[in-house]
């Protein structure tokens, strides 16, 4: 009986050793060194996407009530240009190049309306922009009686640019608040040119594609159907050109929500 018991346990005992091994075998097989490495580097990125994605959830919790709408509007622009920093062999005769007025160009994109801390309302926008424009050359010379009036720099008159806006929005407290609202707005802007630049302005080193804006104007809102707005741009061009620009433009047009839309 003795005997019994201790083949029976030798026997069980065996097999425990056995099982182990086998599991230890299939473990090291189903699972390498490698690729070991490679689940913990996933666990890793998923981890850091995580982090991420906490991080810009708080950062943006504090806007709300955002809204996109899709917008077009007129623009009036004029280029007041000076010229003196600058000497070319070629001359333009001034009463061709000069138009002191506003001439009309358009824009299209969309934008993005919000609430920041549930108090401050801002607008952020992007578009594409053909601008038509009236230059003003502050600068003329003259040889008379030989040369009538002369600058010594062409612009250019018209270009396409694309350009990024950041409103803050200010609620006027105009009667009937709740039907319509009445905002007036101010903030920076940038335009940058897409368009060939022509060979004088690069040339004379005036070609540079960067404009810089401050912007104010008035929005009027029908209830969240539409808004109206009227914008006033004064931009420069970079500051290291030999031909310093400055860009007046008026914005007139319409936004939409998209929701409307679609």
């Amino acid at each position: 009986m003795l005997r019994i018991a201790k083949t029976f346990l030798f026997r069980f005992i065996s097999m425990l050793i056995f099982t182990s091994f086998s599991s230890n075998s299939i473990y090291a097989q189903t699972f390498t060194k490698q690729q070991q490495d490679s689940a913990f580097l996933v666990h890793r990125g998923q981890e850091r996407i995580r982090k991420i994605k906490k991080s810009l959830a708080i950062l943006f919790k504090e806007y709300t009530d955002n809204a996109i709408s899709v917008f077009g509007s007129l623009d009036f622009s004029k280029q007041n240009i000076n010229d003196k920093a600058i000497t070319a062999p070629l001359n333009y005769l001034y009463n061709n190049v000069n138009n002191n007025s506003y001439r009309s160009g358009f824009s299209g994109g969309f934008r993005l309306d919000g609430v920041y801390q549930q108090k401050k309302f801002y607008s952020l926008s992007f578009a594409i922009n053909r601008i038509i424009v009236g230059n003003h050359y502050e600068q003329k010379y003259s040889l008379s009686p030989f040369i009538e009036d002369f600058t010594h720099f062409k612009a250019d008159d018209a270009f396409t640019t694309i350009s990024t806006a950041l409103h803050a929005k200010v609620l006027l407290p105009i009667n009937g608040m709740n039907k319509y609202k009445f905002y007036a707005v101010v903030g920076p802007s940038m335009d940058y040119i897409i368009s060939n630049i022509s060979n004088e302005n690069l040339i004379n080193k005036a070609g540079r594609r960067a404009i810089f804006n401050g912007d104010i104007g008035a929005e009027f809102d029908n209830k969240g159907y539409y808004v109206l707005f009227v914008h006033y741009k004064i931009g420069q061009n970079s500051t290291s050109t030999s031909v310093p620009i400055q860009l007046n433009s008026f914005e007139m047009g319409m936004s939409l929500k998209t929701k409307d839309l679609f």
